[in-house]
C-alpha cells in the first residue's frame, strides 16, 4: 500500500513540475481574405509569482509557400528567422499583449498551421506552445453567425464608423504595427470612434465573436 501511495504521490509530482509557467489562448483559426495580411494576436500569461524572461520560436511544414514573420515586443523578425534573439521579461501574474504572427498575401482557398512555442530563457523546457491556423476560406464561422459589419472610411481621418448587425456582442480590436493592442471595445450595433488621440500611419483591426476571429483587416490612420 505504501509503495502504490509513493507511485502515486510521485505521479503527481511529476504532473505539477511539467505545467508550464505560461499560458496562452489563441483563437481557433484567423480569417485573411485572399492577397490579405492574415494576423494572429493573442497574449501571453506569466502564471507564476516571480518575472520571468520569455522568447518566442516558429516552425510550420517546410513545403508551405508562405511569408511568414512575427512580432516579440518591439522586434518584429524577418520570414528567414525562427527564434526571437530578443526576449520578453513578463511580471510575476501579468500579461503581455506584445505577439504577433503574420501571414503575407494569403493565397485563396487556403489554410495554414504555424506552431509557437513561448519558453523560459533560464528554462528552455518550461514551455507552452500552439499550433496556430490561419485561413482564408471565407466559410470559417462567418455565415454560420450571420454577421454583418463594415470599417470606414478607409483610409481614416478623424473618425471611424463601425457598422455592425448581429445578436450577438463582438469585440473590436485595434492593433499597432508590432501588435500591441491599442484600442478595444464592445460592440453591439453600429457606433462610431474618434480618432484624434492616433497617430497617422498602418494598424490592424479584428471583430471577433465569442472569441472566434472573424476578420484581420488593414487600417490607415492620415489627419
Amino acid at each position: 500500500m505504501k509503495k502504490i501511495l509513493l507511485s502515486f504521490l510521485t505521479i503527481i509530482s511529476l504532473t505539477v513540475f511539467a505545467q508550464s509557467s505560461l499560458s496562452i489562448e489563441p483563437s481557433e483559426s484567423y480569417y485573411a481574405e485572399v492577397g490579405e495580411q492574415c494576423v494572429a494576436h493573442f497574449d501571453v500569461t506569466n502564471t507564476t509569482d516571480a518575472e520571468i524572461s520569455v522568447i518566442v520560436t516558429r516552425s510550420f511544414d517546410s513545403s508551405y509557400d508562405i511569408m511568414s514573420t512575427f512580432c516579440w515586443g518591439i522586434t518584429c523578425y524577418p520570414p528567414t528567422v525562427d527564434v526571437s534573439s530578443q526576449s520578453i521579461l513578463i511580471p510575476a501574474g501579468e500579461s503581455f499583449d506584445g505577439f504577433s504572427g503574420y501571414i503575407n498575401d494569403m493565397p485563396e482557398d487556403k489554410t495554414f498551421i504555424i506552431n509557437y512555442c513561448f519558453s523560459v530563457v533560464d528554462n528552455p523546457s518550461d514551455k507552452v506552445c500552439a499550433d496556430v491556423e490561419f485561413t482564408s476560406i471565407s466559410t470559417v464561422g462567418v455565415e454560420e453567425t450571420n454577421i454583418s459589419f463594415g470599417v470606414y472610411p478607409n483610409p481614416a481621418n478623424d473618425v471611424l464608423h463601425l457598422e455592425y448587425t448581429a445578436q450577438q456582442a463582438a469585440d473590436f480590436v485595434l492593433y499597432d504595427m508590432l501588435g500591441n493592442k491599442i484600442y478595444s471595445d464592445v460592440v453591439l450595433n453600429s457606433k462610431s470612434i474618434q480618432l484624434n488621440a492616433f497617430e497617422a500611419g498602418i494598424y490592424f483591426y479584428t471583430f471577433s465573436v465569442n472569441g472566434k476571429n472573424k476578420e484581420v483587416q488593414k487600417l490607415i490612420i492620415s489627419h
